[in-house]
């Protein structure tokens, strides 16, 4: 049977189905994803990968595997099967998934704990776009949040995702936002950061973080705000920050004057903790948990989806550009914060993973310990403790 996960495996992969990210020589833990940086994107789903990331500074390391989603629903179909097959080859500890359509197919890994991790968009149903869109969101939704009385556990970005899981799941969910990266978002002097980015250090610049045809996001709101606002400030440019390198970010967040969000639909958006971790000024629509974390920050604030309001916030931040107090607010923002829970979470669920990971916890892997990643490797067994 190990052959045929072997060889399913590598068909897979040479598909462009699915692919092994990561690989660890005493993983217990399996996790699986529908977004991941990658050649052909290295913007999408930076915040997974941080995630991950953040386990393993506490030692926690393990297989990741991404499914490609974007080649349709024989990507899912495939993975699925391929799940379902995997626990002859590997016996993992525990299961984490992120993202709803992700849970379906690691719900048939059968023989370990499955944990579900939910974006915002899965079970609030965004009602933004066309009357097809809203109806199909809706669904999508209705059916993630039914699927959740399945797995093990769950987590949501805030207490709003929660409250719409069925009560038998509710009663198994943890409410653990994705931190972020402290040292990487922080302050860099204006002046460097727009030079970095060979912007004018004399333009006054409202910063808009992500797609321009996300209707959910509401660029066409930002574009209204900034149009108004040139009114009183003619030199006023809005940059759209879309599809740039996440390594770039913080420079954007520091040489911007303010960070414009119109989101209308959110968890708990990783945008906002980096604006405030970089000290930029917020000015932005109720949505998600944003009221709650940008709470104190000054100057900006969280204001109804109107143009015109959102445009006197903007002309009050960039008329004389000052930094925000944001950073001081992001103590529980960080990936540490975010990991420590995520572990508390796996090891109330699992003896076993606790067992297999207690060496483990607060090292770093050792030289050569990541194996190359490649799909044919499932097969090998995995060293009980």
């Amino acid at each position: 049977m190990a052959f045929v996960v072997r060889w399913f495996g590598e068909l897979l992969e040479r598909r462009g189905l699915l692919t092994w990210e990561r690989r660890c020589s005493e993983a217990g833990l399996l996790t699986i994803t529908n977004m991941w940086p990658n050649d052909e994107d290295p913007t999408y789903g930076p915040f997974i990968k941080r995630s991950v990331d953040g386990l393993g500074a506490l030692g926690i390391d393990g297989d990741v595997l991404f499914i490609r989603g974007n080649q349709g629903f024989a990507a899912y179909v495939g993975a699925a099967v391929f799940v379902g097959m995997l626990r002859v080859a590997k016996n993992y500890a525990l299961v984490h998934a992120h993202g709803g359509e992700t849970g379906l197919v690691a719900r048939l890994y059968s023989g370990a704990p499955v944990v579900t991790s939910y974006l915002g968009s899965d079970l609030l149903a965004p009602q933004e776009g066309g009357s097809l869109l809203k109806l199909s969101r809706r669904v999508r939704s209705v059916m993630l949040r039914q699927h959740a009385r399945l797995m093990t556990a769950t987590t949501t970005k805030t207490q709003e995702m929660e409250a719409v899981l069925p009560a038998r799941a509710r009663r198994r969910n943890w409410v653990i936002p994705d931190g972020i990266d402290l040292e990487r978002f922080k302050p860099i002097d204006r002046g460097i950061a727009r030079a970095h980015l060979g912007w004018s250090p004399d333009s006054r610049i409202v910063l808009f973080a992500g797609r321009p045809n996300c209707a959910i996001k509401r660029p066409w709101l930002a574009e209204q705000a900034a149009g108004l606002a040139r009114a009183d400030l003619p030199d006023l440019e809005l940059v759209i920050a879309s599809g740039v390198d996440p390594d770039e970010m913080p420079y954007h967040y520091c040489a911007a004057d303010c960070l414009l969000h119109t989101s209308a639909s959110e968890g708990s958006p990783n945008v906002i903790k980096e604006a405030l971790a970089c000290n930029l000024p917020i000015v932005a629509t109720p949505a998600g948990d944003i009221e709650r974390l940008v709470a104190g920050a000054r100057p900006g604030g969280v204001l109804e989806a109107d143009a015109g309001a959102l445009a006197r916030e903007v002309i009050a931040c960039c008329r004389t550009p000052i930094r925000s107090n944001g950073r001081s607010l992001t103590r529980d923002m960080s990936l540490e914060t975010a990991a420590a829970a995520t572990l508390n979470l796996y090891q109330s669920l699992s003896d076993r993973f606790a067992i297999l990971t207690r060496p483990m916890i607060g090292r770093r892997p050792r030289a050569g310990e990541h194996e190359q990643p490649h799909l044919a490797a499932a097969a090998a067994p995995l060293e009980s403790g």
